[in-house]
């Protein structure tokens, strides 16, 4: 796989540690990064959820990093900001970045 080994080495992520994620041999990592064998499309699947890329991406066929959901990572609060954001136009969404400047500077 053409991006295994980058993507697992820029995560600081060992073969035993991704192989254990997603419940494969280490041994099937290493055939897989030096392109001896190919993982099945339900572990294509399950490497592109660990390193929230696309599976394009991961398999080299693009050089966007595709859709990428962040949204798990944020707590209730934060999504319930996106979402108030979202509703705002431009001109209050202008407003409240400025505001959110301000409160930044003197905090």
């Amino acid at each position: 796989m053409l991006r295994l080994k980058q993507l697992r080495t820029e995560n600081n992520m060992s073969q035993r540690a991704l192989a254990k994620k997603i419940n494969v041999s280490q041994k099937a990592i290493d055939l897989w990064e030096k392109e001896i064998t190919e993982p099945k499309s339900s572990i294509i699947i399950l490497l592109s959820n660990v390193f929230e890329c696309s599976a394009d991406y991961l398999l080299g066929r693009g050089d966007d990093f595709g859709t990428v959901n962040v949204m798990r990572d944020l707590s209730d609060e934060e999504k319930q900001i996106l979402s108030n954001f979202s509703k705002l136009g431009k001109k209050q969404r202008g407003e409240l970045e400025s505001y959110l400047g301000y409160l930044l500077a003197n905090h």
